[in-house]
């Protein structure tokens, strides 16, 4: 047995060869003294629905890899989804230590099986199913992942470190569970073991950041620079109807975009106006912008700025419809 990487979650590789789990009648014809006493584990099963009364049957699968080796400890995933699209049940297993499971099914309903990606494989999905559709199970192959490791700087616009920002690392074609990065103090962040490929760093808060395009080959180390669209740059103003009468309520949002050798970056603000039909927008980087301006009942306007100090007011006027 040998360990594929030690992790929160251990997976276990062994040797046995995939085959389907019913070919074992010759072991049964055997001399008891030839028979393997050691019989393959139970699967355990956690279901979030009631006991259903309907009849089920039984689709037997196991899991392996590209060599051929089974996976024991593989948390799968089945959700009931019926053929209405409803979620109806959920239930999860746990691939024993020959790589098998079991899982009980009602014939006349459809499921959605997952594996999320643990240790060094990705994650795998079946949807819309049914047990006479189920054939895939029976040798489910989980991709080997190439992770790579990262450091590097988060940056304003103006190369100035921007310290305790976070940011959420998303891989873009593998299944494989986002990873925060925070910058520390000196704006310095790390990321240990994540898959090589094409990734996508976003934050999560109301004023959005997004860095897209990078591409991390294989079994390369990369210290990065992400520079994302903030500064000392302040824009204020405000919103009147064609009368000059100050409009409240109005809903502003400021979009920026940039490109680097290596990924394209783009940011979202949005404020509302006060009583008085006033807005500003702190902290930015001073590249273009776009502003839209939008309040029901007036037409929705769209116009570009360009900072011409490093402290713009501007007057946003809007027609009735």
């Amino acid at each position: 047995m040998s360990k594929i990487a030690q992790h929160n979650t251990r997976i276990e590789a062994l040797p046995t060869q995939l085959h389907p789990p019913e070919e074992s009648t010759k072991a049964a014809e055997a001399p008891a003294d030839e028979v393997q006493s050691e019989a393959p584990e139970p699967v355990s099963v956690n279901s979030t629905a009631e006991a259903d009364p309907e009849v089920k049957v039984t689709v037997n699968g196991r899991v392996g890899n590209a060599s051929g080796a089974t996976l024991a400890n593989i948390h799968i995933g089945l959700e009931n989804k019926g053929f209405d699209g409803e979620e109806i049940a959920r239930s999860s297993v746990v691939s024993d230590r020959h790589g098998s499971f079991s899982l009980q099914l009602v014939p006349s309903r459809q499921y959605l099986l997952s594996i999320q990606a643990q240790g060094d494989y990705a994650g795998y999905r079946l949807e819309a199913f049914t047990d006479s559709s189920a054939e895939p199970l029976r040798n489910i192959i989980l991709e080997r992942l190439e992770l790579v490791d990262v450091d590097g700087m988060i940056l304003d616009t103006s190369r100035a470190p921007v310290a305790d920002f976070e940011l959420r690392l998303r891989h873009l074609t593998l299944d494989f569970p986002d990873r925060e990065i925070r910058s520390d103090s000196s704006g310095y962040f790390s990321i240990k073991r994540f898959p090589a490929g094409e990734w996508r760093i976003a934050s999560d808060k109301s004023d959005y950041y997004r860095i897209k395009g990078l591409k991390i080959p294989p079994g390369e180390y990369r210290n990065l620079t992400l520079i994302i669209d903030r500064g000392n740059y302040y824009l204020s103003g405000w919103v009147s109807d064609s009368n000059g009468t100050p409009l409240p309520g109005v809903f502003i949002t400021l979009k920026s975009a940039f490109a680097t050798d290596d990924y394209h970056s783009f940011s979202y603000r949005s404020v509302e106006s006060d009583d008085n039909g006033a807005f500003e927008f702190a902290d930015l980087g001073g590249h273009p912008v776009t502003l839209g301006v939008y309040r029901p009942g007036f037409r929705t306007l769209v116009r570009k700025h360009n900072f011409a100090s490093y402290s713009d007011n501007i007057n946003i006027v809007v027609n009735r419809e």
